[in-house]
């Protein structure tokens, strides 16, 4: 679009004087708001009504994820794992990014600044909130789009946020939450019917990811002193490129506390990107990509010694740019061994945030006045919950009708790759550099 275009799709919100949030999709950014007569104003109104127009993104959406993924979403994944070391882990940093944009839209004054400081986007400013919503808009709009009929892996998504019925949500915010960022902005009765209020949103979760993931509210996470609740889940399934000759064979599985159990590994060879560094190997597992230009790729990072997991974890999240300037860059012949497993792992982000000072959308003062009817009055808005969950799956219905030819005549792997024991993960979209999943496996049989 030519830059007059972009100019014209600019819209200042107006009535009641209040500060646009801003919403970016594949074209344009807008500005919504209801449409109500505007009363005299009050000294904060007057204040709001002196903010300049909204801006243009200040750089390539890929450029800003980049950023955004070193600030934000490497940090918070190394919280994550950290504070889940006796399980299987996974969660999907973009998700998580990309929710939260849509909440620092509706945000207004210091909390909107705040989410924005804290997702990686500068001092939090007009042009800082048209790249967190350009990118959140993309990444869930295109990144994250279901890939199955084509081919391609199995995404199911559902995302938003839901307040109190008493809370009259903007219908512009609303619209934009659904037409710009593919989320929900909704309302429950958590004040008088709190638990028919967690059935619905679980219902909506359901429906959502057409019952990939059938919940996303433990019981009793919803009462009458719940503010709003931000809620994601990601389901993914694919399927390894180049699926002849792989056979399936149950080896075992050395866990951190010295026993082992018995689990299905897939067995290939294959010619992958792969490296060897000081105390751990790292190999590129690509799905098969469907008919369309996205590319997702499984990296595992495998520690050498069977116990050296959250060493090599620490290492990985110390620096930003390690986990990049590790990443295999030759092809070489490998004899891969990779057990199957599914990861199904739920956990409220809020503590997490908070320690990476995120503080202000907690508090019970937190503005949020760009996401309600501006010809109503609320009591206060704040966030209670931050919900997170993910289903991963790497077993049979990945790999289904494979061969197992014995690849005879092929010559001799020079590398050998057996995860047999515990080790990091992570699942990115090649063309946009985005990181869909993060985790790891300690136990595949759990």
């Amino acid at each position: 679009m030519q830059l007059c275009s972009l100019r014209r799709a600019l819209h200042l919100r107006r009535p009641r004087a209040a500060q646009p949030f801003l919403i970016h999709g594949a074209a344009r950014i807008h500005a919504f708001s209801s449409a109500s007569p505007a009363p005299a104003q009050s000294p904060k109104d007057e204040a709001r009504a002196a903010a300049p127009p909204p801006m243009m993104p200040t750089r390539p959406w890929e450029e800003a994820l980049a950023a955004a993924q070193r600030s934000f979403c490497f940090p918070l994944a190394g919280r994550v794992l950290a504070a889940s070391a006796t399980g299987n882990a996974a969660f999907s940093p973009a998700v998580v990014h990309a929710t939260l944009a849509l909440a620092a839209a509706g945000a207004h004054g210091a909390t909107r600044r705040q989410f924005l400081q804290a997702l990686g986007y500068g001092g939090g400013g007009r042009g800082g909130a048209a790249d967190a919503a350009n990118v959140a808009s993309r990444v869930l709009k295109r990144v994250l789009r279901d890939r199955s009929p084509s081919g391609g892996p199995r995404l199911m998504f559902a995302g938003g946020i839901w307040a109190d019925a008493s809370t009259r949500l903007s219908p512009g915010f609303v619209d934009a939450a659904r037409t710009a960022y593919h989320c929900a902005a909704k309302t429950a009765d958590f004040m008088n019917k709190p638990e028919d209020a967690a059935k619905q949103m679980n219902l909506w979760v359901q429906e959502s990811t057409k019952g990939f993931v059938t919940s996303l509210l433990p019981d009793g996470s919803i009462d009458q002193n719940t503010g709003l609740v931000i809620g994601s889940a990601l389901y993914l399934r694919g399927r390894w490129l180049d699926r002849a000759d792989m056979s399936t064979e149950v080896k075992k599985f050395f866990c951190l506390d010295g026993n082992c159990v018995e689990v299905p590994f897939v067995e290939y060879d294959r010619t992958r990107l792969f490296a060897v560094h000081d105390g751990f190997k790292v190999i590129k597992l690509p799905y098969h990509q469907g008919m369309n230009q996205r590319k997702f790729s499984m990296y595992i990072f495998l520690p050498d010694a069977h116990d050296g997991l959250f060493e090599l974890t620490r290492k990985i999240f110390a620096e930003p740019s390690f986990l990049e300037q590790h990443l295999p860059t030759e092809k070489q012949h490998v004899d891969i061994k990779v057990p199957k497993f599914t990861v199904s792992f739920q956990i409220n982000m809020k503590e997490f945030l908070k320690d990476m000072g995120l503080e202000l959308p907690f508090l019970h003062d937190a503005d949020f006045t760009n996401m309600v009817k501006e010809d109503e009055s609320s009591g206060p808005l704040f966030v209670s919950d931050v919900l997170h969950k993910a289903i991963l799956e790497v077993n049979d219905k990945g790999i289904e009708e494979t061969s197992v030819a014995m690849g005879i005549g092929k010559p001799s792997p020079a590398e050998h790759f057996v995860a047999n024991h515990p080790f990091f993960f992570f699942i990115r979209e090649e063309l946009s550099g985005s990181v869909i999943f993060m985790g790891h496996i300690i136990d595949p049989s759990s």
